[in-house]
């Protein structure tokens, strides 16, 4: 499936929609604040190892926590439904024929924004209300605790709308053995109640935007309510989570908030959908933050010697421009600051860390190896670990393939936005380095023990088919590996 096209507008929602187009939006998405009366706020946080810190984590180890930041902004608006309104008949405007209409807000307004939207929709054009139920948080001890949000749903043309029933995921029965293996195992199309819980705060998810909503509900809107190649809209993006649903599915989508602190966040979450972005309905670009080499003091022109380094400067301008373009293509990856911000050495270091830590969240006893001849023990077998990111060329580079005591390399590929790995048996190294297809790299301690793989992900070589690719795969292989040493 090709990936949507995204457009990012900074200002007033009510002025921007005013620019779109009548019926041009197969599926609108909002979720307008709750006028909880609040100044909304998510402050990040980071921990670090330290003895005297102020909390305790993992095995006991203390930690002490640092602020990163915040994002927020003001929950409050005095007539919350005449702020609604006008917003509301601009997306019925913009909303074709056969389009549908998703308003998320909680139980504080949700009675009087459905007598609102009956009124410019039409009752006949309420389709459902869809609780989102969830289990997070402080428990009231006065009332029943709220654990729900709201999710109306009006479609512009009662008799035609988009409900693409076979799109719909699956959850699993509550009471399996009621209903046979087979329909146990294919699971059951959700209800009008959704249980899911919150973006976790700690989760790869998280953006650290206040209220940000979980895209496994915003996946589900958007595979069943629209196709392919549609167009969606959300005045109220926030996060971004929309555009992160609708670009990954193949929708284009439209995302205007007029926080610049929401703007920041979508931008780096959907840097690598090459988001245009506007500003009171005029396209910006990202200002070039490089110094010219050019702006120099003039010189005698007469200088052979300075006429020749201005060539050498004007080549390496151009260089620079052309390594500028490829760095782009890492522009918000969370892999990104492995690439650009530390040096091979510590790259390798961080490659076992990851690793280690994926495979311990897998179910396997991961420790330090008690010399350098291996990385890790992996469930008590020896294992060497190595990491490359993605070269320019579109190839991975894993070097120091050593003829040493370990039974197994774990090779991890990373992407700007994939990874990719592979389990290799020594005795496959060592094969293939007879063969070929491991190169030699230099000499090393004993001359010739040192060898380097290099791996295009989109032409594997046929002897890598069997020792993984993705990431599942090599847990399944690691998994096999281990069963057959024990």
């Amino acid at each position: 499936m090709s990936q949507g096209e995204v457009e990012i507008h900074l200002g007033d929602n009510l002025e921007i929609l005013k620019t779109f187009p009548g019926e041009s939006f197969d599926l609108i998405y909002i979720d307008p604040p709750f006028n909880t009366g609040k100044r909304q706020g998510r402050t990040t946080l980071k921990t670090v190892r330290d003895p005297h810190g102020d909390r305790t984590g993992y095995q006991g180890q203390r930690y002490r926590t640092i602020q990163l930041g915040t994002v927020s902004y003001t929950d409050s608006f005095g007539q919350y439904e005449e702020f609604l309104e006008p917003r509301l008949r601009e997306a019925y405007r913009v909303l074709k024929k056969t389009g549908a209409f998703f308003f998320h807000i909680d139980y504080r307004e949700v009675h009087y924004c459905k007598v609102l939207l009956d009124q410019i929709f039409g009752r006949a054009s309420f389709i459902n209300e869809i609780i989102w139920a969830y289990d997070y948080g402080a428990r009231s001890k006065r009332r029943w605790s709220p654990k729900h949000d709201n999710i109306l749903w009006y479609a512009k043309t009662p008799s035609a709308y988009t409900y693409r029933y076979e799109a719909i995921d699956r959850v699993p029965y509550m009471a399996p053995g009621l209903v046979g293996k087979e329909k146990a195992e294919r699971g059951k199309t959700p209800t009008d109640t959704w249980w899911n819980t919150i973006v976790p705060t700690n989760g790869k998810e998280k953006t650290g935007y206040p209220t940000q909503k979980p895209l496994t509900i915003l996946n589900r809107i958007i595979r069943t309510h629209s196709h392919p190649g549609d167009r969606v809209l959300d005045f109220f993006a926030g996060s971004g989570t929309t555009g992160e649903a609708a670009f990954t599915n193949g929708r284009d989508v439209v995302l205007v908030d007029n926080n610049p602190e929401a703007i920041r966040v979508m931008k780096h979450r959907l840097a690598r959908a090459k988001p245009t972005l506007y500003e009171e309905g005029k396209p910006i670009s990202e200002p070039r933050e490089r110094r010219d080499l050019f702006d120099v003091p003039e010189r005698d022109p007469e200088c052979h010697a300075y006429a020749e380094v201005r060539i050498l400067a004007q080549e390496a301008d151009t260089l620079s421009q052309e390594y500028a373009a490829k760095r782009r293509d890492w522009e918000g990856s969370p892999f990104g600051w492995i690439r650009e911000g530390v040096s091979s050495r510590q790259k390798g270091t961080i490659g076992e860390k990851i690793m280690e830590r994926y495979l311990a969240g897998k179910g396997f006893d991961v420790a330090r190896s008690p010399n350098s001849e291996a990385d890790r023990l992996i469930n008590g077998i020896r294992a060497e670990i190595k990491m490359s990111t993605l070269w320019e060329n579109g190839t991975y580079t894993f070097q120091q393939l050593r003829d040493q005591n370990y039974q197994f390399a774990v090779c991890l590929g990373i992407s700007p936005f994939d990874a990719h790995c592979w389990v290799l048996p020594k005795q496959t190294i060592m094969r293939q380095r007879e063969l070929g297809g491991i190169t030699p790299q230099h000499g090393g301690a004993g001359g010739t023990d040192t060898a380097w793989l290099k791996v295009d992900p989109k032409n594997v070589p046929a002897w890598l088919n069997d020792c993984g690719g993705t990431l599942s795969q090599a847990v399944q292989r690691i998994a096999e590996i281990v069963k057959t040493s024990t």
